[in-house]
């Protein structure tokens, strides 16, 4: 059932992605909300499921998309894989610096990637507009992130107890 519960939020996080948050844009920036939600996943997931996860909705990402085909199903895995190295080293995924720091790192490779496609494409784009949006977009991902994680550690604890007291 927490498995249930946590693809059920990333699906609709896939779909507030497509649909709602590009027409919101707070300070001309579109937030990352499946990124955000896709490490808060993984982190709450065995690997194999968490990697499963990440090519489905990576892949719907890139479908919808239109450009840079594998750009989100690519560090939607990559943060998994990461996830997995980090917990074999013997770093505790549940320190509040690991979601941030992931979803950081995230925010980043996308922003970089984007912007190397635009760049070939677009003339009149600064750096300093990069730099800014770049700033913005991270500011707006982590507050997500520390807001998020405590809210679905919440809701998947509460689904564990219900089930645990119907058990009995």
């Amino acid at each position: 059932m927490r498995r249930a519960i946590v693809v059920g939020l990333l699906g609709l996080a896939v779909m507030l992605q497509l649909s709602l948050i590009p027409a919101i844009r707070p300070f001309g920036v579109v937030p990352n909300l499946a990124l955000v939600m896709m490490m808060l996943a993984a982190l709450n997931l065995p690997t194999s499921e968490a990697l499963i996860v990440a090519a489905v909705s990576g892949l719907m990402l890139d479908i919808s998309s239109g450009t840079n085909f594998g750009l989100w199903t690519g560090v939607f895995m990559l943060g998994t894989l990461a996830i997995e190295m980090i917990h074999q080293v013997g770093i505790e995924l549940d320190r509040p610096i690991v979601a941030p720091v992931l979803v950081a790192l995230g925010t980043v490779m996308i922003a970089f990637v984007l912007w190397a496609t635009m760049v070939t494409r677009v003339t009149h784009f600064s750096g300093a507009t990069f730099v800014s949006r770049l700033i913005i977009e991270l500011m707006i991902n982590l507050t997500l992130t520390v807001l998020l994680r405590p809210a679905l550690s919440i809701i998947l604890q509460s689904r564990r107890r219900q089930l645990e007291s119907g058990v009995r």
